[in-house]
């Protein structure tokens, strides 16, 4: 039963990591203490969505969110 639950906690873990590495393979990085040049990724949020800041835009990436 354990081994079980161990197999498939690591199996979710490494389907997440190539998720959010397939996002940032994609998609330059915010810049951090600057406002965003063009698009950039601030982060994942709890989701596990990509959080985007559009050009103009400060990323916050301890609360995963983009401000103006």
């Amino acid at each position: 039963m354990l081994r079980t639950f161990a197999v498939a906690l690591l199996a979710i873990a490494v389907s997440v990591g190539l998720a959010q590495a397939k996002v940032h393979k994609q998609m330059p990085g915010c810049i951090m203490g600057q406002p965003a040049t063009a698009t950039c990724l601030c982060g994942v949020s709890f989701t596990r969505q990509p959080v985007l800041c559009q050009k103009g835009q400060w990323c916050h990436w301890q609360w995963r969110i983009c401000t103006p």
